[in-house]
């Protein structure tokens, strides 16, 4: 009879140990998939933000070459960019959206879990 109980004992601790396990390499995939997405995410805003700049620039001169002083056209261009501030203000609600349901969609991907579950039942 203790012989049944040792046999349950190990089968339960090594089915702890299994789930624990797996919960742990999952956690381990859900991370490093978020953190790559934030990476990409700091590497295309660093190109944004270069492109931005060098946009602002070239559209300084192209307001100089129409006429205006060069302070004029800087504050021309400045003027823009407060306009494109207020859109991306305005639009925060799906701007924040976009990136929420990203962020959801890292974390709750499934895909490998999916094909490893079709490939047991197989």
């Amino acid at each position: 009879m203790a012989g049944i109980f040792s046999d349950i004992k190990e089968k339960i601790v090594k089915y702890v140990e299994v789930n624990v396990s797996l919960f742990k390499i999952n956690l381990i995939g859900k991370t490093s998939g978020l953190m790559s997405y934030f990476m990409f995410a700091l590497i295309a805003l660093f190109m944004v933000s270069c492109i931005i700049l060098f946009v602002g620039f070239g559209l300084s001169e192209v307001f100089f070459e129409a006429g205006l002083s060069r302070a004029a056209s800087y504050f021309l261009t400045t003027g823009v960019y407060c306009l494109l501030l207020i859109l991306v203000v305005m639009l925060r609600k799906p701007i924040v959206r976009f990136f929420a349901n990203s962020i959801v969609d890292v974390l709750t991907d499934d895909a490998g879990l999916e094909e490893e579950d079709d490939t047991t039942h197989s």
